[in-house]
C-alpha cells in the first residue's frame, strides 16, 4: 500500500458528504479494491487493506467502507453494509473491526497527548501525565500489532486464531485507551462538541460486535488446550 493512495483515501473519507456518501465512494473505485484486476479492481490483499482500515477508523463517522470493500467480493453491487459476519464470517469480520478499532485508539491518543499539553500551555498541567502518556501509547501500540498480524492473505481465507488475538487485544487495549482519554478530558470529552465520545463509543460497538473478548477467548482456550503444546510453541502456531 502507498503513501499516495493511502493519503488518497483519507482525503476522500474527509470529503464524502454527511447525508449520502456512497455515490462518491463508488465513483472513486475504493470499494473495489478488493477485487481482482480481472473483475476491474485492484486485486489489494489484507495486507494492503490493514492501512485502509486504520484511517476508517479514525474518522467516527465514517460509513462502513470496510464491510462494503469486503461484502462486495461476493456481492458485486453491494453498497451501505455494515456486517458482513452472516456472508462471509466472523474472522473476517472481526479482522475488519479489530483494525478499525486500532485507528480509532491511535486518533484517541493523538487527541489525549494534545488537549493534556494545551492544558499544561494554560497553567492546569496533569500530574504524572508522561507516564500516562506513554502507557496509552503502549496499549495502542499492542493493539495495532495484532491487528495488523491478522490482516494476512486473502479477505476470504482470514485465520481464526489470528483474529481471536486481533479481537481480544483490541478489546483489552480499548477499555485502557478509553479510560485514560475520558480522565485527562474529564467533563468535556463528553459533551457534545467535543469528538472524543464519538471515537469510545465506536469502540464499544465495535469491541462487543463479532464476538467480544470472552467469546474469542473461548475459542482461542479450546484450541490452545487440544493442541497440548507449551505457551512458546503455541505462539509460533498462531
Amino acid at each position: 500500500m502507498s503513501d499516495l493512495l493511502r493519503d488518497q483515501y483519507a482525503r476522500l473519507l474527509d470529503g464524502l458528504p454527511a447525508e449520502n456518501p456512497w455515490p462518491s465512494l463508488l465513483e472513486s473505485g475504493f470499494l473495489d479494491v478488493l477485487k481482482s484486476e480481472a473483475d476491474d479492481g485492484a486485486g489489494l490483499s489484507l495486507e494492503d487493506l490493514f492501512p485502509l482500515a486504520l484511517e476508517t477508523g479514525r474518522r467516527p463517522e465514517a460509513p462502513a467502507v470496510m464491510e462494503t470493500m469486503a461484502a462486495r467480493l461476493t456481492m458485486p453491487e453491494a453498497v451501505d453494509v455494515g456486517d458482513v459476519e452472516p456472508t462471509l464470517g466472523r474472522a473476517l469480520a472481526a479482522v475488519l473491526a479489530a483494525g478499525q478499532m486500532a485507528g480509532a485508539m491511535k486518533a484517541i491518543e493523538a487527541m489525549t497527548v494534545e488537549y493534556a499539553i494545551t492544558r499544561k500551555q494554560f497553567g492546569r498541567e496533569i500530574g504524572r501525565f508522561q507516564a500516562v502518556q506513554q502507557q496509552i501509547a503502549e496499549e495502542t501500540m499492542v493493539a495495532r500489532m495484532a491487528a495488523q498480524a491478522a490482516f494476512t492473505g486473502s479477505p476470504l481465507e482470514v485465520s481464526e486464531r489470528l483474529a481471536a488475538v486481533a479481537k481480544i487485544r483490541a478489546g483489552q487495549a480499548a477499555q485502557v485507551v478509553s479510560g485514560i482519554a475520558h480522565a485527562v478530558h474529564g467533563a468535556i470529552g463528553v459533551s457534545a462538541e467535543h469528538p472524543l465520545h464519538l471515537h469510545t463509543r465506536r469502540l464499544r460497538a465495535w469491541g462487543l460486535a463479532h464476538g467480544g473478548e470472552t467469546w474469542w477467548a473461548r475459542k482461542l482456550g479450546v484450541w490452545a488446550v487440544s493442541e497440548s503444546l507449551d505457551l512458546t510453541s503455541l505462539a509460533r502456531a498462531l
